[in-house]
């Protein structure tokens, strides 16, 4: 089983607005990434680019050892739940599911019906009205029911309830990536994921900014509150990002030790105090250093 997906240099452009700029970066198997970015910074092109549903501009592609290709055959390795799931609504979700299991060779229908029963989902049920919830529990069944090596979920935690989303959703997650699944998770609540991932890949500007292991966010991420002379703070270029400023006082959050430690010693610190970060906090506070990077970014692609 070869579940590794590789990415160099990967572009994409719709007319004039470069999407995807370079995006390079490495999933092993068996792993959980969590893509992390805001709105149209290029997750749901990227997936489509995986699932050869698109083409890049530019970039080399390798995923479960193939290349994309036009074929489709990269589908039969790969399982994707879109954000947005849709489904012919003259059709019962059975039906649908019937229909979905003609394009893969290794549909395994009782599977599909199992994993239905923990979903709580009526499949007989008509697909036309059926609520984002249901749907949403469709996708992943049609994500799952072939047995791919690596799965892309795309937001599936969207219109799900609270109890399907913590207790089942977590479970099925867990169960894959003991089973040595490769899984890439994008939702924009990656707090709701913390207890799932390994890695958490940062997309701002088109391209993958910055790589951060759970693990170590876990356990180095911490809070800095900084007194600085003069109003004089360390240059950018260190994982951290202010949460306040008032007057002298400032408080920052470091991602990893090394910057917390090089961001205590840089010139114009007076004091500091340092405290552990929850993880979950972590995670939200990640979207600012996208946000901040993205500008960067940016700005650079346009000088």
């Amino acid at each position: 089983m070869n579940g590794s997906i590789q990415l160099e240099g990967v572009v994409r452009r719709f007319g004039k607005r470069e999407v995807l700029r370079a995006v390079t970066a490495r999933a092993e198997p068996g792993k959980v990434i969590g893509l992390l970015g805001r709105n149209g910074e290029g997750k749901s092109t990227l997936f489509k680019i995986l699932l050869d549903m698109l083409a890049a501009d530019a970039g080399r592609i390798s995923i479960g050892g193939m290349s994309p290709d036009g074929s489709g055959r990269i589908r039969q390795k790969v399982g994707y739940m879109p954000e947005r799931p849709e489904f012919h609504g003259f059709m019962t979700i059975e039906e649908a599911f019937a229909l979905r299991g003609r394009f893969f060779e290794k549909w395994d229908r009782r599977r599909a019906s199992e994993l239905a029963k923990r979903l709580e989902l009526d499949v007989r049920a008509p697909v036309a009205g059926a609520s984002k919830g249901m749907l949403g529990k469709a996708a992943m069944i049609c994500a799952l029911a072939h047995n791919p090596e690596i799965l892309l979920l795309d937001e599936p935690t969207s219109g799900l309830d609270p109890i399907v989303r913590d207790g089942v959703l977590g479970e099925i997650i867990r169960e894959l990536h003991g089973s040595g699944k490769t899984i890439v998770v994008s939702n924009h609540r990656m707090e709701e994921m913390g207890g799932l991932i390994d890695e958490v890949w940062v997309l701002a500007g088109g391209r993958i900014v910055a790589t951060h292991e759970v693990e170590r966010l876990r356990t180095e991420a911490c809070r800095l509150v900084a007194r600085a002379k003069n109003g004089a703070y360390p240059a950018t270029g260190l994982r951290v990002v202010e949460l306040s400023n008032d007057g002298p006082l400032s408080e920052w959050a470091a991602f990893d030790s090394d910057s917390a430690d090089r961001f205590s010693k840089a010139w114009g610190i007076e004091a500091i105090e340092r405290e552990p970060l929850p993880l979950e906090t972590s995670l939200k506070l990640l979207l600012k250093e996208a946000d901040a990077a993205a500008s960067e970014e940016t700005e650079a692609h346009h000088a």
